[in-house]
């Protein structure tokens, strides 16, 4: 089980605020270890306009933030991978704005609202871990942007690609385990905004070039310098300098 590590941090802090960083990681960590939930995909971890309790710390799976419209459509927001803070804004408000569902079977860490409040108050490094979520949240979030608003289709499904495997290697798995993305083709759709069609003919087009696999709910990156330029236009200045997200040193 893979847990937050100290090169899991990207973009790289401040040096002078990486010890504390790791110090309310440990804290949120011995406060949260003791309560394990485990789900399974597609279920609701919070549901949107409903009053929530609780914050989350993905140990392992993948989920999404969600907006569900009134009619049915569905955008997810940003995906979550294992060592990520979930429903942090539950701390703030009562009700939330968008549901969080596990895109796979995932086991989450468990703290009520009032005791990471209390544990906030009473130990600044803590605060200053959650603070560091929430810029990083709202990093993804700009990207996300970018990707919706100016990137072809190609470009969206390459730049997802980098960024799930950047992560991953982030965490510390081998080349061989975060080339390998496990998304479904609706998620896809629903992450980068097009349709599933259109999905499926622009993975079809990458996979004749070779440079990706597909598999029962996989997708296996064979070509990541190829991936890497398509997904460049798309990188914002912290991923242009890290390999991991198709950059360069």
């Amino acid at each position: 089980m893979l847990n937050c590590r100290t090169d899991g941090y990207f973009p790289p802090p401040r040096h002078e605020l990486l010890d504390r960083l790791e110090a309310g990681d440990r804290a949120l960590r011995e406060a949260m270890q003791q309560n394990l939930r485990r789900f399974g995909r597609g279920a609701v971890l919070v549901k949107a306009a409903e009053e929530h309790r609780a914050i989350y710390r993905l140990q392992s799976g993948t989920a999404a933030r969600v907006r569900i419209l009134e009619d049915d459509r569905r955008q997810i927001i940003a995906i979550f991978l294992p060592g990520d803070l979930l429903a942090i804004k539950s701390m703030l408000l009562d009700r939330q704005p968008d549901s969080i569902e596990c895109l796979s079977a995932c086991t989450v860490e468990v703290l009520s609202y009032t005791d990471a409040i209390a544990l906030a108050a009473g130990n600044s490094d803590v605060a200053f871990r959650l603070m560091w979520q929430l810029a990083e949240d709202e990093r993804r979030l700009h990207k996300q942007v970018v990707i919706l608003g100016r990137g072809n289709a190609v470009e969206r499904i390459s730049a997802m690609l980098m960024d799930l495997s950047g992560r991953l290697a982030k965490l510390g798995f081998s080349d061989a385990e975060r080339r390998t993305i496990a998304i479904r083709q609706q998620d896809i759709a629903d992450y980068i905004g097009l349709t599933i069609m259109h999905v499926n003919r622009t993975l079809r087009t990458l996979r004749k070039q070779g440079t990706i696999a597909t598999q029962f709910g996989n997708i296996s990156v064979i070509d990541p310098e190829t991936i890497g330029r398509y997904a460049a236009p798309m990188l914002d200045i912290f991923e242009r300098e890290a390999v991991e997200f198709g950059g360069s040193v």
